[in-house]
């Protein structure tokens, strides 16, 4: 199958493209937990675990990101197993997904306002002495006031001195995970890593009760809603491009949607969470283990299967994207060779993806995705196409530079604007 008969095979899915909702109607219930770039809408994953599963069945994401297909597939009544390589995305997955008793969560909540009032902010060295901030304060430094720096210790001392339980203290730290970009020098039209030299960043301490009244107001509806509720939830950290453990059952479905080519580095985007909660020894040597990324050195090569993407990325001028799409479709390769391991017999891979432009150079991202994935045994059952109106994702490139810029930018150009569903055959 060329490139031109795999879109004429496409179908239109105006059902999927949900235009007439708010931006404020995708972020119900815990889905208003925690930012997250490029997540697929939960109506979008509610709709595809209706479609291509039944109730009781057992469905994997093994790019969960913020669990939006878990919570969905446990709203449904499914079964599911969640993982990521980014220990953020774990830590807001298991938070959103777990039902907290109201009441306990008040108490906490109330216990947690009151311990911040009553002990005074510390020293900078207070917090590193035990244990709060650690090596990573010279990194930090760049992208917090010392003000707030100190008071986001003095929180986070707060959260880990308490002897509590542990999905109390995981809801509090991902309320604050989910304020330090508004506390910091993080430029808040960007999705990326950079700092703006003129930002007033807020006030830690507001930001973290807000936060926490919210996402407390949240977890109650989501614990009314499914308290009777049976269905299992597992999260976990682990490499999409690797068998799960042995004692995991197999997955009658697995419905996800993998990075994009090109667009994130996922591991510098959560880099002030990443810092503060897990710190990394080695930060680079972190950063080598997510999907696409070319930090690695020797990644195990298919020498021995096509490259249906080669002609594209030979046409790519810039070396650096080139070495990114390779590394990226190598390890999407990976992923299609190994993760029919953990499916049943003749079970479906749901992938949501985009297709995309890299100055001026189309990559037809749906289109190779299922070669490489024909490459390896799978069948494509059917492809769909959905228009984006409502998505967590910039939308806009300057045309020359290729990096993401907004609609006032008169050199603007709209990208993502259709996304295609993959439904793939074991």
């Amino acid at each position: 199958m060329n490139e031109r008969e795999f879109y004429s095979r496409v179908e239109p899915r105006n059902d999927w493209a949900f235009a007439h909702l708010s931006r404020t109607e995708t972020k119900e219930v815990t889905h208003s937990y925690h930012n997250y770039p490029a997540k697929f809408i939960p109506q979008l994953a509610r709709s595809l675990i209706e479609e291509y599963t039944d109730k009781s069945d057992i469905v994997w994401d093994p790019f969960c990101g913020s669990g939006t297909l878990n919570v969905e597939a446990f709203r449904t009544n499914r079964h599911s197993i969640g993982t990521d390589i980014n220990p953020i995305a774990v830590t807001i997955s298991r938070v959103k997904t777990t039902l907290l008793e109201t009441k306990a969560l008040t108490t906490y909540n109330k216990e947690l306002f009151e311990t911040l009032e009553t002990y005074p902010v510390q020293s900078k060295k207070f917090y590193i002495t035990n244990g709060v901030l650690n090596g990573n304060v010279s990194v930090l430094k760049k992208w917090f006031s010392e003000e707030n720096l100190q008071e986001l210790g003095h929180i986070l001392w707060c959260i880990k001195d308490r002897n509590t339980e542990k999905k109390h203290r995981d809801f509090a730290l991902c309320a604050f995970s989910s304020i330090l970009k508004n506390c910091s020098y993080w430029l808040a039209s960007s999705v990326k890593s950079q700092i703006d030299p003129h930002k007033l960043p807020g006030n830690p301490l507001l930001y973290f009760e807000k936060r926490l009244k919210a996402m407390e107001k949240a977890n109650n509806q989501f614990y009314h809603e499914n308290k009777s509720n049976n269905a299992n939830v597992h999260i976990f950290r682990h490499d999409a491009k690797r068998n799960l453990p042995s004692k995991i059952p197999k997955m009658d479905c697995i419905i996800t949607s993998p990075p994009y080519v090109i667009s994130y580095d996922y591991s510098n985007i959560f880099k002030l969470s990443t810092y503060f909660l897990f710190y990394q020894q080695d930060y680079a040597q972190f950063r080598k283990t997510f999907i696409g990324t070319t930090l690695r050195k020797n990644t195990p090569k298919h020498h021995n299967i096509p490259t249906p993407w080669q002609s594209i990325i030979n046409s790519v001028s810039n070396i650096q994207n080139r070495r990114t799409l390779a590394e990226y479709y190598n390890d999407m390769s990976i992923f299609f060779k190994n993760v029919k391991r953990n499916l049943k017999e003749n079970g479906r891979l749901v992938m949501v993806v985009g297709d995309t432009e890299q100055r001026g150079i189309m990559i037809p991202n749906a289109y190779l995705l299922t070669k490489i994935a024909n490459n390896f045994g799978w069948s494509l059952e059917n492809v769909f196409k959905r228009e984006i109106p409502v998505k967590t994702l910039p939308t806009f490139r300057d045309a020359t530079t290729g990096k993401f810029t907004n609609k006032e930018n008169p050199n603007s150009l709209e990208r993502y604007n259709y996304e295609y569903v993959l439904v793939l055959r074991r």
